[in-house]
């Protein structure tokens, strides 16, 4: 702590604004000293208001907004572009962050006199809370997998033709989904944050990555935190003042040299999202012109044109090289072992007996890829159903072993969302999901308002899923609810698959903005304010998904070479085989013995069983090994190389890794998705391309 008499003074004005409901900054800096040369001047710095006085947004609170949804969008139609050719789609909460911040500190060109020179921690917290919601549409809103599988219904098979919607259909269909989970996560905050503290760890990571950003000391270890939630309100509002002057007094020692030497470290980082932002765009480009640079037949180059024929090729991908270097190692490797097992091994069996006949190995119905598919689909529904009941579990311990303990909310009051508004929020928008997806689908009133209630339910164990693994399991709460569905409404595949989206949208609203609540709470945010941000943010995130999801679909034929949407086999088959449809040849022993391997594999994680516990990190991710068999090895193959490559600099170059990783990825991933918005274009005017070098399946 500083006891400087600049502090005491700061802190003693902060008090007689008490008051005052604001979002400016306070200008805080230390007396004039004789013992500093002009060039050693200390820098002025502006200092965000505490979340206590945040009940209205500031000048720059709205710009943050406004950058928060212009960073958003910007994933959006990245999200899209990538979940339409492998159901990949990010969060982007520590890339909105980095981004934000590089923005404000381009515009505020050292002035901390102006709107972005104000840019402070909380404005940050809000920013990234208003990107991540605007970015995650395509996911919620069921773009990448639910939309798709519509559209590939079977008269014949499914007794429905296939249903596309229009451009406004779209609209009332994502505002239908995207609200409701948003207003069902306040409560869950008391329970999962601050009683239970479940440590959501890409929400403490944002949060680290933000004090670090703005210079301030390091997160509160666990202990701290506890003692910080059981802080009375008064005495909260005290510390936050302290805690404001005392974080921030670091700051303002900084000297003009020291300055210059933060410049140059951020023009470091301009340019390396500057180079790799344009090498992936330049070769994005070029890739529309020539495809054969998207998917090297290497193996027919070298007489092995069956590797090219399962889809064993490079796709020299830097975003997908970002990709792998942002899930990591050991996600990439899991997945690259179901890659090999399902089309390296089953495939070629199933294609060989007869069990998969069609030569069009990429073939949803009798081709290989459908053959493997199934075997996919049994894991993820086995890990999905064994981790939701340890969950279940989970949930039901920590309420009783923490039921007598008393919390306080360490927010003011005045910062906590009213429950008026998220009750009532909560009606509302589940009634308006209702009265939309009702008459959309022809489905009775009773369909959709279980579908709700059963997002509600699921939406729990998808929270606390993502709490403690970081992982929500949005995909396997939708399958739950279709197994529900389909003992209620039997022989509907449409209700089905729209009972799944529900869910789906309900779990990942509430677990983005769950995550966005860790973080706040560990900066002292104002919960209220990042409840607004991300109700303005899914709002906007609506128009700028239908317009992506338009002009891919526009210019791109779905599902095909360019945009497979594997997910939506996997929801439309999901429907079939439990409407009365019926598995792939020989299918059903295959996908036994894995659907009991694939259960298995979360037990590891709640029995520690030992010994052999400290081994269970070898075992792949369950999940992400269903993925690498249903995901084409042309995708999964840079991903590999992309986490192997930040593996080794990290070992062997931490510093330069810790400072400049996640910026090259970042600049790789964007840089294809946001070119990818021209070559879409370029596509659905029909410019020419030259098909010269490649093969099938990929021209």
């Amino acid at each position: 702590r500083h006891n400087t008499n600049n502090t005491q003074k700061g802190m003693e004005e902060r008090k007689r604004s008490k008051g005052h409901t604001t979002l400016d900054s306070e200008l805080i800096s230390p007396p004039a000293s004789p013992e500093f040369a002009e060039e050693d001047a200390p820098i002025v710095r502006h200092v965000p208001m505490n979340a206590v006085n945040r009940s209205t947004f500031s000048p720059t609170g709205i710009v943050s907004i406004l950058v928060g949804i212009f960073v958003g969008a910007l994933m959006c139609f990245s999200n899209m572009y990538f979940g339409l050719q492998t159901g990949w789609v990010t969060m982007g909460s520590l890339q909105s962050t980095l981004l934000g911040f590089g923005i404000f500190k381009a515009l505020s060109r050292g002035n901390t006199e102006s709107i972005f020179g104000r840019f402070g921690p909380l404005d940050n917290v809000l920013l990234q809370t208003t990107a991540v919601a605007t970015a995650t549409m395509p996911l919620a809103g069921g773009f990448v997998g639910i939309l798709p599988a519509l559209g590939m219904l079977d008269e014949k098979e499914d007794g429905v033709a296939p249903i596309k919607l229009s451009f406004m259909q779209m609209i009332l269909w994502s505002v239908a989904l995207c609200f409701f989970g948003v207003f069902f996560a306040v409560p869950l905050r008391k329970q999962a944050i601050l009683k239970e503290k479940l440590r959501f760890p890409s929400g403490t990571a944002t949060a680290q990555m933000i004090r670090v950003l703005h210079k301030l000391p390091p997160l509160p270890n666990e202990q701290e935190e506890e003692n910080l939630s059981k802080v009375g309100d008064a005495e909260m509002e005290l510390l936050r003042d302290e805690d404001i002057v005392d974080d921030n007094f670091i700051d303002q020692a900084l000297t003009v040299q020291q300055k210059e030497e933060e410049q140059k470290e951020w023009n470091r980082k301009w340019m390396v999202l500057g180079v790799s932002f344009g090498v992936s765009a330049f070769y994005t480009f070029a890739g529309h012109f020539f495809p054969v640079l998207k998917n090297l037949p290497i193996g027919s180059w070298f007489g092995l044109g069956v590797l090219t024929q399962w889809y064993w090729v490079l796709t020299p991908s830097l975003s997908y090289v970002g990709q792998g270097m942002i899930m990591g190692l050991h996600t990439n490797l899991s997945m690259l072992a179901g890659t090999v097992l399902g089309w390296a091994i089953l495939g070629p069996i199933a294609k060989s007996k007869g069990w998969a006949p069609n030569e069009n190995i990429g073939s949803w119905k009798n081709g290989a890829k459908g053959w493997i598919l199934w075997i996919s689909l049994s894991i993820m529904m086995s890990e999905a159903i064994v981790s939701l009941i340890v969950m279940v579990g989970k949930i039901i311990y920590g309420i009783v072993k923490n039921r007598s303990e008393a919390i306080h909310d360490p927010s003011a009051k005045n910062d906590r969302v009213p429950r008026l508004v998220w009750v009532g929020g909560l009606i509302v928008s589940s009634i308006f999901c209702i009265i939309i997806v009702s008459p959309m689908f022809h489905m009775p009133v009773w369909q959709p308002f279980l579908a709700v209630l059963m997002a509600l339910v699921v939406s729990v164990l998808a929270v606390r899923a993502l709490g403690e693994t970081d992982l929500n399991p949005v995909s396997g709460v939708g399958k739950v609810s279709q197994i529900f569905f389909a003992l209620v409404a039997p022989g509907q595949v449409v209700p089905n698959i729209v009972a799944g989206a529900i869910a789906e949208a309900g779990a990942q609203q509430a677990g983005d903005l769950m995550q966005d609540l860790k973080t706040g709470h560990l900066l002292k945010a104002s919960p209220k304010a990042q409840f607004y941000g991300q109700l303005i943010g899914s709002l906007f995130s609506v128009i700028f998904a239908v317009a992506a999801y338009e002009l891919y679909t526009s210019a791109y034929r779905i599902p095909g070479p360019e945009f497979p949407v594997p997910t939506a086999g996997i929801w439309l088959d999901m429907a079939r085989v439990l409407n009365g449809g019926h598995l792939a040849t020989n299918v059903l022993p295959f996908c036994c013995v894995f659907a009991i391997l694939g259960g298995i594999l979360p037990l590891f994680e709640l029995f520690h069983l030992g010994k052999l516990h400290k081994y269970s990190r070898y075992l792949p991710s369950g999940i992400a090994f269903a993925i690498g068999m249903y995901v084409t090895p042309n995708w999964t193959i840079p991903r590999v190389i992309g986490s192997v490559a930040q593996t080794l600099w990290k070992k062997y170059r931490n510093d330069s890794h810790e400072n400049y990783m996640i910026i090259l990825a970042s600049g790789f991933v964007l840089g294809e998705g946001v070119t990818s918005i021209l070559t879409a274009i370029l596509a659905s005017l029909h410019v020419q391309s030259h098909n010269w070098g490649c093969e099938k399946p990929f021209c």
